[in-house]
């Protein structure tokens, strides 16, 4: 659905901004987790060398994510070398249902943005009309001052 394009003179309060902007930058650091714990099963399943690079940069980035789940489940072995992270999996799980809570914590606030600007949308409509019907009243029928 495409958004309304408004008049720049339409304003939006402020709180409602601060709220799009806070509530961006939570969905945001989210998704980043999502996708931190999601490599991180996949390095692990690969038995990938965890002590250097993107690696070692995957796994101390997505161990702050994991924190709250540590322990909940034990892993599993996959294989000889692999192994599966099942508590990491939980965590994902988790993390995306609060995407999905940010998603429409967005969703409310547009809307809540888009109800503010549509009366002043309105009435900045009407007055354009009013004046161009007034410009086009032909001058004798036009009020004398």
């Amino acid at each position: 659905m495409a958004e309304k394009v408004y008049d720049p003179s339409v304003k939006v309060p402020e709180f409602l901004k601060i709220s799009k902007v806070i509530a961006w930058l939570m969905y945001a650091w989210v998704i980043f987790g999502i996708i931190m714990l999601t490599l991180r099963v996949f390095l692990l399943a690969f038995s990938a060398n965890t002590a250097f690079g993107f690696a070692h940069f995957v796994m101390n980035t997505s161990s702050q994510y994991l924190n709250p789940f540590r322990g909940i489940f034990p892993g599993k072995q996959l294989g000889t070398t692999g192994y599966l992270d099942v508590s990491a999996l939980f965590a994902i799980i988790v993390y995306l249902f609060v995407a999905w809570g940010f998603s429409a914590l967005l969703n409310y606030i547009q809307s809540k943005i888009a109800l503010s600007q549509e009366p002043q949308q309105k009435a900045i409509n009407d007055a354009k009309r009013a004046s161009a019907q007034r410009a086009q009243r032909p001058a004798s029928t036009r009020p004398r001052a």
